[in-house]
């Protein structure tokens, strides 16, 4: 958790001494110092090391670690916890990692219908790159957020931001000034996403107040940061872009070589005169907030010296270490095997929050802020306010085309289902799929083809369902038939489940064909139970319930389980038990929907207690009104919502507190809880059996946790 009480930096380091006050003519005066528990940062790095060989490809050389010098983590860090010093080791590592190997991975080609898994070890690697990523990802992001929630939210947000911007910028743009190119670099390098996970290291939560005071004071160490990255990095750069046929460097050596018309030398030398300039400014901004409207704010003077650690440490980090300096990769590699031979890590005893006893399983078989796009539409961590893209619905638009009319065009047809896709989505079938393909390694594009199913059917029962309960609100927005009348609707929706079955049937498989028949039988069977008791005031037994819950919710989660291990190659695939576990997610993501639903936490996205307002019989309320067969004012209460109209507030808070009185808020969240207990179980389970630990529905389910 994040912590108000700040460790002191004798703690975690000691003071690195030195015979002159600068560092090669860098960071004059700013104090050197080693974390103390250095081992924690290599077994970070190991272990990620590790993963990367198992679920993306083999590696060319190190690159957090300077046998010299020391980690990347222990001197750009050296106040960080040491129980938080692994994690934060493991993401430099991987950092690191993405810059040398991703790239030239995803420029491989794939025969998009080539189903052959029998691959060599190389084309293994470079078919399960994408996954293999999103693993690693998912690995890192619950572990942050298994150490320190608060905090791991706010490196989250950092990710997000960085790898939304950078992908935005023009990295052959050409700069005419030092000032623009500075602003490029500073979010070009990551640094705000390093000041996080500094932040997260410390155990440090700014408020946006503190964010607003503090942001004007870094700026230049950002900027200082960056510029000595192209100082000592420009070599082994200079090397590459003059053996390629590039036209332009992003590195401030480079820049001013063109502006001025000067050899490397002398380019150098103005860099690091920029950058003196820059390392000077920091310090002036922070002795003037300590001296001024700082002077008792230990909390900012701590996180601005913690900050001040950063450009001794990289600039020291840069001066022996491999990745800059290739020439003493196998030097520095006999050197760091000796020291780490101590730190082997045994199998991962995978543990999460939600789990009791482990389960031992086996692993399977200041860098560009470009890390991780290789699968930013990953959604695993999208936001319940983050829009969904339309790019996995429209990868199949080609197929609309044999259902085109001659004369009339299709925008009044898609108009309600263009809506509903544009609107928020929380992504959980898409990272679903994403989480059973580690396990069941089914080629990319038919992936793709059951995201597409699965997007295709999930907005047409979203419009239907929001008729059939005449909500007016979906995902904290008109609901698609206010926009567009229900008769239109309903016609989207019609022909979104046509086009269902002929993405089915683009598989090319009868049993697929069959599979999707049974289980939308299922679905509407469970849904048309929910309706009736509805209608017709009838509240059903916790048995029935729950086995419409299976029939309704669950349908789609077993549904796409099913496609999937049909589609797997290997037979060894096909015996995977994932039945119990999507029942099980099939229940829980009811239970939590109703939950939510009477929570305000749900308020702006569905109206408040809008169940209530449809007369639905949800979880908390089945056990409310079978637990007190005698409350007779409670069914008084509810008899409001069977007239026409909603239910006013005051009255809807009457019967939460009778929902509260019987205990059934309580006894709702002890069942999600014991449900989330048999989820994991399952999925160690099933981790055990393969073999293959699943980080990415591990990091799925803890975000749905309540």
């Amino acid at each position: 958790m994040a912590d108000s009480t700040l460790i002191s930096e004798d703690q975690t380091s000691y003071l690195v001494s030195r015979s002159s006050r600068d560092i090669q003519g860098f960071c004059e005066n700013y104090p050197l110092r080693r974390h103390k528990f250095e081992g924690e940062a290599s077994k970070g790095s190991l272990q990620c090391r590790r993963d990367w060989t198992e679920y993306i490809g083999p590696i060319e050389r190190w690159a957090s670690c300077n046998p010299w010098e020391g980690h990347f983590g222990v001197v750009v860090l050296p106040f960080c916890k040491p129980e938080r010093l692994a994690i934060i080791s493991y993401i430099f590592e991987y950092a690191f990692l993405y810059d040398n190997v991703v790239e030239s991975a995803a420029k491989c080609a794939l025969n998009a219908h080539a189903d052959n898994l029998a691959l060599d070890e190389t084309e293994y690697r470079t078919v399960r790159s994408i996954t293999g990523t999103k693993q690693i990802q998912s690995k890192m992001l619950l572990e942050l957020l298994s150490i320190d929630a608060p905090c791991a939210e706010v490196v989250i947000e950092a990710w997000k931001t960085m790898i939304s911007t950078t992908t935005k910028q023009d990295k052959s743009r050409p700069f005419e000034n030092l000032e623009d190119y500075v602003d490029y670099r500073i979010v070009d390098t990551g640094a705000p996403f390093v000041d996080m996970l500094m932040r997260f290291g410390m155990g440090i939560l700014l408020t946006s107040e503190e964010d607003e005071i503090v942001s004007s004071i870094v700026k230049p160490c950002y900027a200082a940061l960056g510029l000595a990255n192209d100082y000592f990095s420009f070599d082994i750069e200079w090397e590459e872009f003059q053996q390629s046929e590039k036209a332009t460097m992003t590195n401030a050596v480079w820049l001013f070589m063109q502006w001025h018309d000067i050899d490397v030398p002398g380019a150098k030398i103005l860099v690091q005169q920029v950058t003196n300039r820059y390392e000077k400014e920091f310090q002036q901004n922070v002795a003037s907030f300590v001296a001024g409207k700082g002077k008792d704010n230990i909390k900012l003077q701590t996180y601005l010296k913690a900050q001040s650690q950063q450009m001794p440490g990289n600039v020291a980090w840069s001066l022996r270490c491999p990745r800059y300096h290739p020439e003493l990769c196998e030097e520095a590699s006999k050197m760091i095997y000796s020291t780490v031979q101590g730190l082997s890590i045994p199998p991962k005893r995978v543990k999460t929050p939600f789990q009791g006893p482990a389960s031992t399983v086996r692993p399977r078989g200041h860098t560009d802020a470009s890390v991780g796009s290789v699968s930013d539409d990953s959604s695993v961590w999208s936001a319940e306010n983050t829009p969904s893209s339309r790019s996995s619905v429209s990868s199949a638009s080609s197929h609309i085309e044999d259902l085109r009319p001659l004369s009339l065009g299709l925008e009044h047809l898609l108009g309600p289902s263009d809506y509903i896709s544009s609107l928020p989505s929380k992504g959980v079938r898409e990272a679903f799929i994403d989480a059973l393909n580690v396990w069941l390694i089914l080629p990319d594009h038919h992936a793709r083809q059951l995201k597409c199913i699965a997007q295709t059917l999930h907005n047409a029962s979203l419009m239907l369902d929001d008729i059939e309960d005449s909500s007016p609100l979906r995902r904290g927005q008109p609901a698609t038939h206010m926009v567009f009348g229900q008769g239109q609707t309903i016609n989207s929706a019609n022909f979104l489940l046509i086009k269902a079955v002929d993405q089915v049937r683009q598989l090319e498989d009868e049993q697929c064909m069959q599979i999707f028949l049974e289980e939308m039988q299922n679905l509407f069977a469970g849904q048309s139970f929910d309706l009736y008791w509805t209608r017709n005031g009838k509240c059903p037994s916790y048995e029935k319930y729950m086995e419409m819950i299976r029939q309704k919710t669950g349908g789609l989660f077993r549904l796409l389980a099913r496609l999937m291990t049909q589609k797997a190659s290997a037979l060894r695939h096909r015996n995977i038990a994932l039945e119990s576990l999507t029942v099980k997610l099939g229940e829980y993501f009811q239970i939590r929907d109703d939950y939510k639903n009477l929570t305000e936490t749900y308020t702006g996205q569905k109206g408040f207690c809008e169940d209530i307002d449809e007369g639905k019989f949800s979880f908390p309320l089945i056990h409310a009104l079978t637990s007190q067969p005698g409350d007779s004012e409670l069914r008084a209460l509810l008899q409001q919502s069977r007239s026409p109209g909603s239910i006013d507030v005051p009255t809807k808070q009457c019967i939460l507190e009778h929902l509260h009185q019987a205990g059934s808020m309580e006894y709702t969240v002890k069942s999600l809880q014991g449900l989330m207990g048999e989820i994991t179980g399952q999925i160690g389970l099933i981790e055990n059996d393969t073999r293959c630990p699943n980080w990415i529905l591990r990091l799925l389910v803890h975000r749905l946790a309540v």
